[in-house]
């Protein structure tokens, strides 16, 4: 069955951080080829991503924000176990 335009954008963040399993990335690359407006939000979302991954190298966040931001994501992790 052809994977719908919605379907491939639902899908591009899990398929730019390798989350996909090899069928599910399989089916968006085969979309990504045969769709020239899913094709254009690939390359935005990766370009965002790219972006974000090079301000992050380049950008030091203060100690005290990054401890609370540990704290946010370790609650979060208990509170779904």
């Amino acid at each position: 069955m052809a994977m719908t335009c919605q379907e491939c954008v639902d899908k591009l963040q899990p398929y730019l951080d390798r989350e996909l399993s090899d069928g599910e990335r399989q089916a968006v690359e085969y979309h990504l080829t045969s769709c020239g407006h899913c094709a254009d939000s690939f390359r935005f979302e990766a370009g965002v991503l790219s972006v974000v991954g090079r301000c992050g190298r380049s950008t030091a966040a203060p100690e005290d924000f990054k401890a609370r931001i540990r704290v946010v994501v370790q609650t979060a992790i208990v509170q779904r176990d």
